[in-house]
């Protein structure tokens, strides 16, 4: 259970948010409250009032950013995106619950069928999902804005890896010591003889994503030419690249070196290509593995000859993502709702991709990752008009970043707010730089 200071840091974030608006620039303010939310609030600790979804890690950062945004900033927000393909699937994602609730009136393993009430907390809950996204379409306008996310992460994995690195070397015991509970699996953090740190995020395997696009933003960085605290980027993506080693992920290691040698060293037109790959692979997922065309016993043949231990754990994994997809295929189009629904009695849900295809369908599905697909493909677009070659390993490194954060949706549920904020920020990117060459 949640000591009392986890619900205090709860409360007084939006005061914290207020001051980082009183004095800083709108942009690393709304990084800080975002980012900062993520990485320091506790886990699975919520104020619920009744009828709206709970105040938690995830809904008060998005609240705080959006509050600071339009009345202390008081920047014109528009609360849904302009008039293009990313505002129908923001607005398909607002009305998806409703009809999932149609389809649900049935009583499912003792869970009630769903109400009216169920479909507006939905609705509610999946906006403030895509505030950070919503902001970051916004506010991430020039070359300057773009580097800035890059340089704020930078610094944020820096500082972050010292707690990272105490509990690798301890155990992970801050949530525990800071909140009063531990907010997962204690064994599953337990790797070769050592600990994976969990810090404040709640698993390991999402604090190793972390320290992993945080190397893509070094890299970034470092064909930027730019230094961090006065070091070459090439130290601090080694520095960063120790600390995910010895946090032991194996799945988030392979992504953060393809990302690296992906932004480091190859041709610009290739980092596009290989972007555009992994999201179309990423989008055929569920379709490949409703007809049994992926080839998950490959997969799970190579990670044995690797490690014995790695091939049961993806064994596992597929072995359970196989029997919610058939649970799912029920319900195709629009899902199971919510309150567990999408779950089996003793099934285990490791991707964000089957918690989404089984909660609200394929075209819940389709309507999300479509919505970081066309992040990439509207980059992918304006880069013939980006004439600064720097520019354009910007936005290459930011398309293969997002496509990077697509691909760990697959294994994992790894999809955070900040993530989000970066999406919003290379689809604002995307159309400012058309808007620029109209003029």
């Amino acid at each position: 259970m949640p000591n009392t200071f986890a619900y205090i840091v709860l409360i007084i974030w939006p005061f914290i948010s207020l001051i980082f608006y009183k004095r800083l620039p709108i942009v690393n303010a709304t990084f800080w409250t975002i980012v900062g939310g993520f990485l320091i609030l506790p886990v699975r600790t919520e104020i619920d009032f009744p009828l709206i979804p709970p105040l938690d890690k995830v809904s008060i950062p998005a609240i705080a950013a959006l509050v600071g945004c339009k009345y202390i900033k008081k920047v014109k927000i528009r609360l849904i995106p302009k008039p293009g393909i990313e505002r129908w699937l923001v607005l398909a994602l607002l009305i998806i619950p409703f009809i999932t609730m149609m389809n649900n009136q049935e009583t499912i393993n003792f869970i009630p069928g769903l109400t009216f009430l169920d479909s507006v907390s939905s609705t509610i809950n999946q906006y403030i999902i895509l505030i950070p996204l919503i902001l970051g379409m916004q506010l991430i306008k020039t070359q300057e804005d773009q580097l800035l996310l890059f340089k704020l992460l930078v610094v944020a994995s820096v500082f972050y890896s010292i707690l990272i690195l105490y509990e690798i070397r301890m155990s992970p015991q801050l949530h525990t010591t800071f909140y009063g509970f531990f907010p997962h699996s204690f064994l599953q953090q337990a790797r070769a003889g050592g600990f994976r740190a969990v810090v404040f995020i709640g698993h390991g395997l999402t604090v190793s994503m972390f320290v992993a696009i945080a190397i893509g933003a070094s890299t970034i960085l470092l064909r930027q030419k730019i230094k961090t605290f006065g070091l070459s980027a090439w130290i601090v993506i080694i520095y960063l690249f120790v600390v995910l080693i010895l946090n032991k992920t194996l799945g988030a290691f392979l992504l953060g070196l393809l990302l690296f040698s992906a932004v480091a060293w190859m041709p610009l037109n290739m980092i596009k290509r290989l972007s555009l790959l992994l999201v179309f692979c990423v989008l055929l997922y569920p379709i490949l593995s409703v007809f049994d065309y992926f080839p998950h016993e490959k997969l799970v043949e190579l990670a044995t000859d690797f490690d014995p231990l790695r091939g049961e754990s993806l064994a596992y994994r597929f072995f359970h993502e196989n029997l919610l997809l058939e649970h799912a295929q029920n319900k195709l189009f629009f899902g199971w709702g919510g309150w567990g629904r999408n779950r089996l009695v003793d099934s285990v849900t490791d991707g964000y991709w089957i918690i989404i295809f089984g909660t609200f369908g394929l075209f819940g599905f389709v309507a999300l990752f479509g919505l970081l697909a066309v992040s990439i493909w509207k980059a992918a677009k304006v880069i013939s008009l980006i004439k600064d070659i720097n520019e354009q390993k910007l936005m290459l490194g930011h398309m293969m970043i997002v496509s990077i954060m697509m691909l760990d949706q697959l294994p994992n549920a790894s999809l955070a707010a900040w993530m989000l904020f970066l999406v919003g920020g290379l689809l604002g990117r995307a159309r400012n730089i058309k808007i620029e060459n109209r003029k």
